[in-house]
């Protein structure tokens, strides 16, 4: 797909949502569910969970990127990261100690912009970058630490 051209993306596949487990010494923990997922992929921290959205957003290529992400190394020379976890079966009984509506609106200046939306007090925020999605989620998160 050439730069200027659209696809249609599904709406239910622009939004995410973040379920978190666990919450200790700022470590997150919990599961990514995206219709594009055949399984929620699971995160131990906010690292995969960034890596992994980036991920589906560059699959969805949506919203496109506005500038080429940098790396040290070349594309085809990293090591593959392999296949997404699933989720423990322990969570599967466990309830979430909180739930995330994920909505990136843009990704521009290297950066994403969009909403999110604290579910179980249905409060929602806007983020102009993901340092200050970072401390959204830390600031609903701090409850649990």
């Amino acid at each position: 797909m050439t730069q200027g051209q659209s696809r249609f993306v599904p709406y239910e596949m622009k939004r995410s949502l973040i379920r978190v487990y666990s919450y200790r010494n700022k470590e997150i923990r919990g599961t990514l569910q995206n219709p594009y997922f055949e399984e929620e992929p699971y995160f131990d921290n906010l690292t995969q969970l960034l890596i992994r959205m980036e991920g589906l957003l560059d699959a969805l290529d949506f919203p496109q990127r506005s500038m080429e992400g940098r790396a040290f190394d070349q594309p085809e020379q990293r090591v593959a990261t392999g296949a997404p976890r699933p989720a423990p079966e322990a969570l599967g009984e466990q309830k979430p100690l909180a739930t995330f509506q994920l909505s990136v609106l843009f990704r521009q200046n290297a950066s994403w912009q969009g909403r999110l939306t604290w579910l179980e007090r249905a409060e929602e925020a806007r983020f102009r970058s993901v340092l200050e999605l970072v401390g959204l989620l830390d600031s609903a998160l701090a409850a649990w630490e």
